[in-house]
């Protein structure tokens, strides 16, 4: 999404129609059909000169798909030029990546990070829009009504098609001379998450059918990745808009089922991404394709806890877990080990991205390097990504870029480029232009080894499901924030606490003296009464300045299941962050059983009491208490 930002002989006859006739090139991309509607063009900065093509190329399966490829105005060497393709996010466009020039200012993560920059350090940016959105049988394609789109709709970034379009593609720019076979991808959101699914796939290709198979370009050339640079995007799709409150980094909590209980619905988030489907791409009509059958998905998930949900949920959490999420890739990741195919990953994560937060990167990091410690994974988090993340800090994305750029060049340009100084990079959220200070480790858990603990057996707290919590609910949804706050993220502020209700409940701790928690906090809490047989546990977590004006640090989320009980403790992590309390400021920690219109209402009423709470932060430097 944009707010974060996101037949073999006939198809190759198609594609290689365009040609290279503008500016003069090599004998053989001479000889090169497809290139016939390449442009020379000058960067609008320095003057750098590129070439420029723009066309419909049939994939696999025969669907058109509107396709961009920017090349340096050399001559096309002997082999072709290391191919980088850029994936763009849901909703969006082959747009996304490309630019005039170098830095574009009104996108900080794609200053010197487009199709423009990548060209004038030799490669060849290959751009296009995923199937089913805009020119590629969208609404707005003018192939739209051809018989070539008739099942040209969006399958969701599945292996068997969004991600086997990258590999064919890349395949027939191999096979026409222009790029080499070992290739690098990067995109952000949508195509985010399929850099990371190629990733995983390294050397195979997945047919519609779930088989696999040696990938090879449509000539017979044997391909792989060779790099892949995720921004802010999904591991584990299920988790990321249906989180049971499970998954953590395993610091200070277990990272445990992800898929059971059934989670709680991002609902604003769900409904904005369904709606701006809807506008840009073609969805299968429902019931048409059990495989992407994203209305009927929709409608199911959106209808929340009721006693259907048994026999259709397990079949929309398998199709978004098996063929769409890297992190239950877990056949892929022992192949990868086993053939020593195990692809370098630099994966970069927004701490306040509320759709895919840290702990995305954070546990499949920490999964690759389980499978083998050797494996070149890496994780950067700060603050960015999907909102409420800023995502506009150039002081901050310059840098991260600027690792991202070094770590392509190192795999696809020898004797070029470095890998990240850490493992882990993990970088303080700041309320201004500043860039916060980086931490670095090895390990996840070095970054942030001392923990203080606020605790409390106050009696007199209770939630219930029922009431609204409008006021706190409303405030710190990210999407209501993000187009309140002229369509820019940032911090989330409040001039003072909400008034408590029924929905929430809340502990207030003062901070005596100063620390920086770096990671994700762990709450417990323990109920003496429980009624209802489902509930949402939510919290939010505040610094409170000496003025009363707060501000969002993190949230979490949790899903309670089971009978009604008399005592029972639920441990869980909030989503995380990175984060300065000053002294004489006030932590807040409250809960919520209605965090509505950010998560879905619960459809069963539920109330509990709480008869203690503690939450655990992971600070710099040693323990400290106050």
């Amino acid at each position: 999404m944009s707010a974060a930002r996101q037949i073999v002989s006939s198809a190759a006859a198609v594609f290689l129609v365009a040609g290279l006739a503008v500016i003069p090139i090599s004998a053989t991309a001479s000889t090169l059909p497809l290139l016939t509607t390449c442009q020379g063009k000058t960067d609008t900065a320095d003057n750098f000169a590129y070439r420029f093509c723009s066309g419909y190329v049939p994939t696999f399966d025969g669907v058109p798909l509107d396709v961009d490829l920017t090349l340096p105005a050399t001559a096309t060497p002997a082999g072709g030029f290391p191919l980088l393709v850029m994936m763009h996010g849901w909703g969006s466009s082959k747009s996304d990546w490309e630019s005039t020039d170098f830095c574009d200012n009104g996108s900080a993560d794609a200053c010197n990070y487009n199709n423009v920059a990548f060209a004038h350090r030799g490669y060849a940016v290959l751009n296009y829009t995923a199937r089913g959105f805009h020119g590629s049988c969208g609404p707005d394609s003018p192939n739209a009504a051809t018989t070539a789109c008739a099942t040209g709709w969006t399958h969701l970034a599945d292996m068997r098609y969004e991600v086997h379009d990258t590999q064919f593609l890349s395949g027939l720019l191999v096979d026409a001379g222009v790029a080499k076979p070992a290739i690098a991808v990067t995109g952000g959101s949508y195509g985010g998450g399929q850099s990371w699914l190629l990733a995983l796939l390294a050397n195979r290709v997945m047919a519609t059918d779930g088989g696999l198979s040696p990938w090879a370009s449509p000539g017979g050339v044997p391909m792989r990745i060779a790099a892949a640079v995720p921004k802010y995007p999904w591991t584990d799709l299920v988790d990321a808009l249906t989180p049971n409150g499970r998954a953590s980094d395993g610091i200070l909590s277990p990272n445990a089922d992800r898929l059971s209980p059934y989670g709680i619905e991002k609902k604003s988030y769900v409904d904005y991404l369904y709606a701006s489907g809807a506008s840009s791409a073609r969805y299968a009509a429902p019931g048409q394709d059990a495989t992407a059958d994203l209305t009927t998905w929709y409608n199911e998930i959106s209808a929340g806890e009721n006693p259907a949900q048994g026999t259709y949920a397990p079949g929309i959490i398998n199709q978004i877990a098996h063929f769409r999420s890297p992190y239950y890739q877990d056949g892929l990741i022992s192949s990868d080990v086993a053939a020593g195919t195990e692809t370098p990953v630099f994966d970069i994560q927004g701490w306040t991205d509320d759709l895919f937060p840290q702990v995305a990167g954070a546990s499949m990091i920490q999964k690759l390097r389980a499978a083998n410690i050797a494996w070149p994974a890496f994780l950067y988090a700060s603050d960015l990504g999907h909102p409420h993340a800023n995502n506009m800090k150039f002081s901050e994305w310059r840098v991260i870029n600027g690792q991202a750029v070094a770590f392509i060049d190192r795999y696809m340009r020898p004797g070029f480029g470095r890998t990240p100084r850490w493992i882990y990079s993990e970088q303080v959220v700041t309320c201004d232009d500043q860039p916060g200070a980086v931490f670095g480790s090895v390990a996840l858990g070095g970054i942030a080894p001392g923990r203080i603990v606020f605790q409390s057996n106050e009696t007199g707290h209770a939630t219930a499901s029922a009431p609204a919590d409008e006021a706190a609910g409303g405030a710190t949804d990210p999407l209501a924030f993000y187009i309140a706050n002229g369509r820019h993220g940032g911090c989330i502020k409040l001039a003072g606490a909400p008034a408590a209700n029924g929905a929430m409940s809340s502990w207030t701790f003062p901070v005596c003296t100063g620390f920086t928690m770096v990671g994700e906090p762990a709450l417990k809490l323990t109920a003496n009464v429980i009624s209802g047989t489902d509930a949402e546990l939510n919290s939010r977590l505040w610094d409170v300045a000496p003025d009363g004006g707060m501000t969002l640090i993190t949230r979490g989320i949790y899903r309670w299941n089971g009978p009604s009980r008399a005592t029972s403790a639920a441990t869980y992590s909030l989503i995380g962050g990175a984060w300065t309390f000053a002294a004489g400021h006030k932590l807040r920690i409250e809960v919520t059983q209605n965090d509505a219109p950010y998560l879905r209402l619960d459809n069963y009423a539920s109330a509990i009491s709480y008869s203690s709470m503690s939450l655990t932060l992971p600070i710099r430097g040693a323990s400290i208490s106050c």
